[in-house]
């Protein structure tokens, strides 16, 4: 009897795990070519684009490197300044309206979060007349500034829920032993929302490491350029070299995997705890 309703079940969950592996065919698959035309020539990717060919080219490798390190280190100074900035401030700004009762604000708040409404192309033109006006174009303060200002919306917003969703217990009790507001903010808020903050800090990593708008826009000193932009060094009005241009991608997405691997665990941990309030 047994037996035969696990084999009921499973045939049952059959259709699911079926659409399952085509869904995770069509994720994988780009990644998969990604790698594979990496490894070739350009008379390889002409003459073969689906199927790898034989020999690999290795050499695209060292090639795309030695064209993007210096992306890569730029990248990693704008992003982590970013980074810093927006979970520090969010997480001054989320505990402040998680915990703190003044004068209309739950309106300010709500206004704070119709920002997410507005649409970043839609600021574009005036976003770059205010950096221009300050003399920060071609710097990194034009892009740092300007993505830590877009990121707070959205970071505020996940600080506070998570602050909100913390039993009051915990700070009657620091507060009973005597703690000041900062040391119940940064010995006892802080330490327990690093699953937020890292879920943070992984969101804000790929909105920056991936930004190719507004550097081009901001940025055209070439030892200043973030890795996106950096990328399109490697295609001309002429010829572009595939295999090299596809190396530098598979390069350029080992830090963020290396990161996620590591930070995986607080990641998944902050999404999934707390509930969002509005």
């Amino acid at each position: 009897m047994r037996k035969r309703l696990r084999y009921s079940l499973g045939n049952r969950d059959l259709p699911f795990q079926a659409v399952l592996v085509c869904f995770g065919f069509v994720t994988f698959f780009p990644l998969v070519l990604v790698v594979i035309t990496s490894l070739k020539s350009n008379t390889q990717f002409y003459h073969n684009f689906w199927l790898p060919e034989l020999p690999f080219q290795l050499g695209n490798y060292s090639s795309a490197f030695r064209i993007i390190w210096r992306y890569i280190v730029n990248s990693v100074l704008y992003s982590g300044t970013t980074i810093c900035l927006i979970a520090a401030i969010a997480s001054v700004a989320g505990y402040v309206f998680a915990r703190f009762r003044f004068p209309f604000k739950t309106v300010i708040f709500l206004a704070f979060i119709t920002l997410i409404m507005v649409p970043g192309v839609l600021t574009l033109a005036p976003r770059f007349v205010l950096v221009r006006d300050l003399g920060m174009v071609n710097t990194p303060m034009a892009l740092i500034s300007v993505w830590v200002s877009g990121g707070l919306v959205l970071s505020t917003w996940l600080m506070r829920s998570y602050f909100e969703s913390l039993p009051q217990e915990l700070f009657d009790a620091a507060y009973v032993d005597g703690a000041a507001e900062w040391q119940v903010f940064t010995y006892v808020s802080v330490p327990l929302a690093r699953p937020m903050i890292a879920t943070v800090a992984m969101t804000t990593l790929i909105g920056t490491w991936n930004d190719l708008i507004w550097p081009l826009v901001t940025i055209t000193d070439k030892s200043k350029m973030p890795l996106a932009q950096g990328l399109m060094q490697f295609s001309s009005a002429y010829e572009t070299d595939w295999g090299t241009l596809f190396a530098g991608y598979v390069i350029s997405s080992i830090p963020l995997l290396c990161v996620f691997a590591v930070a995986m665990r607080q990641f998944i941990s902050g999404l999934t705890s707390g509930a969002v309030k509005a």
